[in-house]
C-alpha cells in the first residue's frame, strides 16, 4: 500500500511543506512509498522533503494544456469538460494509484474556494474503489455548493483541523470525521541562525500576505489598518518589527509572494532601520518556526506561520478571512479578539487587538504554555487510526 499527495504543490508555500512533512511523519512509510505530486522537485529537495517523500515531477505541459483546456471548458462548461480540465495535468499520477492505496488531500483550505480538482480527483478515485482522505481540512458553511456537497460523501474519512469545521460536517449528516489538530503542531523547530535584530531588541513578527491586503499594494482599507498598526509599533513601543514571508509562489496565474508585500512596507516606512524581512530562501518551515518561536508576540495572515506561533506559545493576532482561523483560535481557547476578520472589520480593530495583546501578553503565552504541550501531540493519534482503519 502506498500513500499520494496529489495536492502537495511544492514548498513554495511553507504551509505545504508543513503539511507535507508533518504527515509523512504520521503516517511512517518510507520514502518510496509516499509519493507527492511537485511543482517544484529542486526546492523541495532543498527544503527536505526529500527525506520524508518521493517527489513526482508535475510535468509542465500539463499546466500548459490546463490553460488551453480552461479556455475550451468557456466553450462547453459540462461537469465532465470541467472533471476532464481539472484531472488532466494529474493524468501521470493517476496511473500510478491502484484499488489497494490511500489518497491524502492535503490542501488544508482547499475547499474553503471555489470548486477545485479535489472535487474531481476524488469523484475519480472513488469511483475507481480508491480510499481517499480530506486531510487536515477547514470548511464552513460560506464555502458549501452542491458539486462538494456530492464529493464529502466519496471520502473515506475527513480529518477536521478544527471544531467549527468539524461542527460544520456533522451538520451535513456526515459521520466519516475525525477531529485532530493541524498535523503541522507536531513539527519541533529547527535551529537556525537568528537575523542580528534580535541582538539589540524585542522583536514582532508580521506576515502579511496579498490576499488579506486585497492584492499587492497598500491601498486597500485593509492595508491601511495593517500601516496603522505598523505606526503604532513604531511610535509608542521600541519594539523591531520583522517582516517574517512565508509564501514566494508567483506563476502566471497567481502572485502570492509575501516577500513582495514586505518590500513596499519597508519602502512605505523610508527603509527605517526598525523594520527588517526575514530572507527564507535558505530556511525550511521548521526553521522559520525557530525564529518566530523567538518573537515576543506575532501577527500573521498565513495560517501556518501562526500555528508555528501558538505551537512555541508565541502570542498571536491571526489576520483570518475565513473558518479555520477562528476555530483553531477557538480550540486553543483564545480571545476572539486575538482572530481580525481581514474581510470584514471595523476601523481600528487590529490596534484595538494588538493593545489587547500587548496588555495581556503574559497571561496569553501562560495559557498557551498550558494546552500546547497536549495539542500538539493530538495529531498523532492519526497514526492509530490510519493503521486500523478498514477503508
Amino acid at each position: 500500500m502506498k500513500y499520494f499527495y496529489p495536492i502537495h504543490f511544492d514548498g513554495g508555500n511553507r504551509g505545504c511543506e508543513a503539511i507535507a512533512r508533518s504527515t509523512a511523519q504520521l503516517v511512517g512509510l518510507q520514502p518510496a512509498d509516499q509519493i507527492a505530486y511537485c511543482r517544484d522537485v529542486e526546492l523541495d529537495t532543498r527544503l527536505g522533503l526529500a527525506r520524508y517523500l518521493t517527489l513526482m515531477p508535475a510535468r509542465l505541459d500539463s499546466y500548459l494544456a490546463d490553460r488551453s483546456l480552461a479556455a475550451l471548458c468557456k466553450f462547453f462548461p459540462s461537469g465532465r469538460t470541467f472533471a476532464w480540465r481539472k484531472n488532466y495535468p494529474y493524468r501521470s499520477l493517476l496511473r500510478l494509484i491502484s484499488p489497494g492505496d490511500r489518497v491524502l488531500f492535503t490542501g488544508g483550505d482547499m475547499l474553503c474556494y471555489g470548486n477545485n480538482e479535489i472535487i474531481t480527483l476524488n469523484d475519480e478515485l472513488h469511483r475507481r474503489g480508491v480510499a481517499t482522505i480530506l486531510w487536515g481540512c477547514s470548511m464552513g458553511p460560506e464555502n458549501l455548493t452542491p458539486e462538494k456537497r456530492r464529493t464529502l460523501d466519496h471520502f473515506s474519512l475527513i480529518y477536521a483541523r478544527e471544531s467549527l469545521t468539524c461542527e460544520f460536517f456533522q451538520s451535513l449528516g456526515l459521520s466519516n470525521i475525525v477531529l485532530l489538530p493541524d498535523p503541522a503542531f507536531v513539527l519541533q523547530p529547527e535551529h537556525c541562525q537568528l537575523p542580528d535584530c534580535f541582538d539589540s531588541a524585542e522583536v514582532i513578527g508580521i506576515n502579511i500576505s496579498s490576499y488579506v491586503m486585497g492584492g499587492v499594494g497598500l491601498l486597500s482599507p485593509f492595508a491601511r489598518e495593517v500601516l496603522g498598526l505598523l505606526e503604532h509599533i513604531l511610535s509608542h513601543t521600541a519594539l523591531h518589527i520583522l517582516l517574517v514571508p512565508h509564501v514566494t509562489w508567483v506563476r502566471a496565474d497567481e502572485n502570492q509572494d509575501d516577500r513582495q508585500m514586505g518590500c513596499l512596507i519597508m519602502q512605505h516606512f523610508g527603509d527605517n532601520p526598525r523594520i527588517s524581512q526575514l530572507d527564507i530562501d535558505g530556511l525550511n518551515y521548521s526553521q522559520i518556526r525557530h525564529v518566530i518561536s523567538r518573537c515576543c508576540a506575532f501577527v500573521g495572515a498565513r495560517t501556518h506561520a501562526v500555528i508555528s506561533a501558538y505551537s512555541t506559545c508565541v502570542p498571536a493576532i491571526a489576520l483570518g478571512y475565513s473558518i479555520k482561523s477562528r476555530g483553531i483560535a477557538r480550540d486553543l481557547g483564545l480571545d476572539t479578539r486575538l482572530v481580525v476578520n481581514s474581510k470584514d472589520f471595523r476601523q481600528g480593530d487590529l490596534l484595538r487587538a494588538f493593545c489587547y495583546l500587548t496588555d495581556n501578553r503574559e497571561a496569553i503565552r501562560q495559557h498557551l504554555a498550558s494546552v500546547v504541550p497536549d495539542y500538539c501531540q493530538r495529531p498523532r493519534e492519526i497514526t492509530q487510526i490510519l493503521r486500523t482503519a478498514q477503508f
